[in-house]
């Protein structure tokens, strides 16, 4: 169904970004993009960034991204890591704001509970639904299953969203 809208999930962070980009038909997923916008640990800050906010205006316009699904920072222990993941969150929000793309924000526990059924569900039961969801195989780094988790996630929010209208 060419309707239905090209969800973006990210995600976010500034050492990596997950990033997964797919359309729900009536049957199962297109994927488009799956992947990790990987930052160079040498760049400064600021670069790193720039790559992401570049990387991902690319990806968006590549791909006609229309609605993007971000996780919200829940708690860190390390307050400086804190800092840098909520800047580069922010320049992740800009960069699709200035796409206009729809966003929606999902915390973990919403993510996990969309995916599983149960909100305290560990990584591997999320990695499970993820791969029997989207039929993958292989390895895939966690920033990225993280991704297309909240990618399902945000179909899945739409979906319940238009039942109750």
């Amino acid at each position: 169904m060419k309707n239905n809208p090209i969800i973006i999930g990210i995600d976010p962070g500034y050492d990596r970004v997950g990033i997964a980009i797919g359309r729900k038909t009536k049957e199962s997923w297109e994927l488009l993009s799956y992947s990790c916008i990987q930052t160079n640990k040498k760049a400064k800050l600021f670069d790193r960034y720039a790559q992401i906010a570049t990387e991902l205006e690319e990806l968006v316009t590549k791909h006609q991204v229309t609605e993007a699904g971000i996780e919200s920072l829940f708690f860190f222990k390390n307050k400086s890591t804190a800092l840098d993941v909520s800047e580069a969150r922010g320049v992740i929000i800009a960069t699709l704001m200035r796409q206009k793309i729809k966003i929606a924000e999902y915390t973990p526990l919403q993510i996990k509970q969309s995916l599983t059924g149960y909100g305290r569900a560990d990584k591997k039961a999320v990695e499970k639904m993820v791969r029997m969801e989207l039929t993958l195989e292989g390895k895939i780094i966690d920033d990225t299953i993280d991704a297309l988790a909240i990618m399902i996630c945000h179909e899945c929010s739409r979906k319940l969203q238009k039942e109750n209208l």
